[in-house]
């Protein structure tokens, strides 16, 4: 698996860019609700930890380790084989979009996963950004973006509208095309990079 051998480029990266790591943990934290949450795709737990998410799903087991040191009770499974029955209030997906097989398939589990008036909270690279055409067009020499698929803000909202989720909120940050140049500021959507959606079950 490709993110078993990348943990420690992973998270070498946040400990790089802290500043970005921050305004994207704010970022999140705008549309977040109190409850109990999961994250599809912990990865290493670096944004469960901090936003006080307890559980999560994770097919890399070596990602999964570090999660479980940082406190995260972690099932070893993909999102599109995932199988929980109302009982979240909300679901957070932070990138991991980008990377699963099927996009429509995850959500519709999420749908499932929730209880009636859960909240689904998916966190993405803009392509229609600066940065994010910049990722796109340098895609292949990205270690983590090369298999990633990146969506803009509507493919976003079809994909959830699918799965029956509604009353769409949506908050950006992370603006400019250069990882050392970006400017900050948590908005409502318009061409900042990082983006969070939130749905209602």
């Amino acid at each position: 698996m490709l993110f078993d051998e990348l943990v420690k480029d992973y998270e070498s990266w946040f400990e790089k860019h802290p500043e970005i790591y921050e305004e994207e943990i704010k970022t999140i934290k705008k549309l977040l609700l109190e409850g109990k949450g999961i994250e599809i795709g912990v990865g290493t737990g670096r944004f469960a930890a901090p936003l006080g998410i307890k559980f999560g799903i994770e097919p890399s087991r070596k990602m999964a380790e570090v999660a479980k040191k940082r406190g995260i009770k972690v099932v070893n499974v993909t999102a599109e084989k995932m199988e929980f029955e109302e009982e979240f209030d909300f679901a957070l997906i932070v990138t991991t979009i980008c990377f699963v097989k099927d996009p429509l398939k995850t959500v519709q589990n999420i749908y499932k996963a929730l209880k009636k008036g859960g909240f689904i909270l998916v966190a993405f690279v803009d392509l229609n950004s600066p940065l994010g055409k910049f990722y796109e067009k340098n895609k292949q020499k990205s270690k983590f973006y090369k298999v990633a698929t990146f969506f803009i803000k509507d493919d976003i909202i079809k994909l959830l509208k699918k799965a029956e989720f509604k009353d769409f909120e949506c908050v950006e940050n992370l603006y400019g095309e250069d990882l050392d140049n970006l400017t900050f500021g948590i908005n409502k959507c318009n061409n900042g990079t990082f983006k969070v959606i939130r749905g209602k079950k």
